[in-house]
């Protein structure tokens, strides 16, 4: 079954950023994935950080070795 992560832009490339316990975070569907993605900007919303963030720096990619 694929998982999917989370990806970053960094620099002039992507990569999965985002952990959980020091272990990369995976998401069973694309759209658990996308969730993690709007509760994210959602938290930054609430902290008043989110002018500082690019929704288009993040995507989610099916990852066919995933734990």
């Amino acid at each position: 079954m694929a998982k999917y992560e989370v990806q970053t832009c960094i620099g002039d490339g992507w990569e999965n950023c985002w952990h959980v316990d020091d272990e990369p975070a995976y998401y069973d569907t694309h759209d658990e994935a996308m969730a993690a993605i709007y509760e994210f900007f959602a938290d930054l919303s609430r902290a008043g950080m989110a002018q500082g963030y690019l929704l288009e720096d993040y995507r989610v990619r099916s990852v066919k070795d995933a734990v």
